[in-house]
């Protein structure tokens, strides 16, 4: 993480089903239940934070850090997936970065192991929230899920319908240059708000910049000297349409 002042202490804390409070952090997590669908049941990790606060996605952007979800040390669960809802695209004195300001909501899908008659979640959580400083942080929670019912079962349903789903708003992505500068030149099928582009790769793709009609973009891409490194390779797009989310997969001719 670059240009930011960070606190060095890390902060620990526990997660129950009522936020635990410091002194003055920016922060509240809560580890939320939800319903069982008939294979899986639903959860949440759920940020909320101060005005003027963020936190991050899974790509961060210019400058930050991504949360770090472990469940290792859960009881009953054959496997748990963190889902993650579209993003904004922020900016500070650091840069670009991508993440959310005020509450996010991670919906958590747990498989249960068989014959299992309940779900205890372990979460060891490591995140960071920023303004004009960065802090990291630890967070330790737990979640008993069994059949009874929970009240917050509505506000994780909530968010998983903002969790971008598979899509194609892409016909085609290649890159290009200008000068010394690499660019990724992305065709639509329909004019979007916004792309979010990742990839296995170094390269950092920035905020596209829209064709009078909509129907092309094209975003200057930091870390990579020549646009030929960047052929072949496989970028997964989320594209924010509509105040919803479109994931696709495709490969830079």
């Amino acid at each position: 993480m670059n240009r930011r002042a960070i606190i060095a202490g890390i902060a620990g804390f526990s997660m129950a089903r009522q936020p635990w409070a410091q002194a003055s952090p920016p922060y509240r997590i809560t580890l939320i239940g939800g319903a069982h669908d008939g294979a899986a049941w639903r959860a949440g990790v759920a940020v909320d934070l101060d005005k003027g606060w963020k936190t991050y996605w899974r790509m961060p952007g210019e400058a930050g850090i991504p949360p770090r979800f472990d469940w290792t040390k859960s009881r009953g669960a054959s496997g748990v997936e963190v889902l993650y809802p579209l993003p904004q695209r922020l900016h500070d004195l650091s840069g670009e970065t991508v993440g959310y300001e005020r509450r996010v909501v991670f919906p958590v899908i747990v498989t249960p192991a068989e014959n299992a008659a309940e779900v205890r979640l372990r979460l060891d959580l490591f995140f960071a929230v920023c303004k004009d400083i960065c802090i990291p942080a630890n967070a330790q929670g737990t979640l008993l899920l069994t059949s009874a019912s929970t009240p917050d079962a509505g506000i994780v349903d909530r968010w998983i319908e903002q969790v971008p789903v598979p899509g194609t708003a892409v016909r085609a992505v290649t890159a290009a240059m200008d000068g010394e500068e690499t660019f990724l030149v992305v065709k639509l099928i329909r004019p979007v708000d916004d792309i979010f582009v990742e990839s296995a790769s170094l390269a950092y793709f920035r905020k596209p910049a829209f064709s009078a009609d909509g129907l092309e973009a094209r975003l200057t891409v930091d870390n990579v000297k020549d646009a030929a490194q960047l052929a072949g390779l496989s970028l997964n797009l989320t594209i924010a349409a509509d105040g919803s989310g479109i994931e696709q997969t495709i490969t830079v001719k």
